[in-house]
């Protein structure tokens, strides 16, 4: 049970996230591998964030993901009748 909210809050988190600064990773003007660097806050908590840098693929790639937690919980709620 705490894994699922913890899985869910770190959905928020990773959503609800702006970039802070992007940089091209190689000189290239490639969307695809282009350095993103997003700081990630805590929930509950006014000091605590991390700074996460992915390439553009990698955050889609981190959000279907996410995505796909966030339905798997919804869906196995749905389904214990809860």
């Amino acid at each position: 049970m705490i894994g699922r909210v913890f899985y869910g809050a770190c959905a928020v988190a990773l959503i609800g996230t702006t970039a802070v600064m992007a940089e091209p990773r190689n000189g290239s003007n490639d969307d695809a591998n282009k350095q993103i660097c997003r700081s990630i806050s805590d929930t509950g908590s006014r000091l605590g964030h991390v700074r996460e840098c992915h390439t553009a693929q990698e955050w889609a790639e981190l959000r279907r993901q996410m995505q796909q937690n966030i339905d798997r919980i919804q869906n196995s709620r749905a389904a214990n009748g809860n």
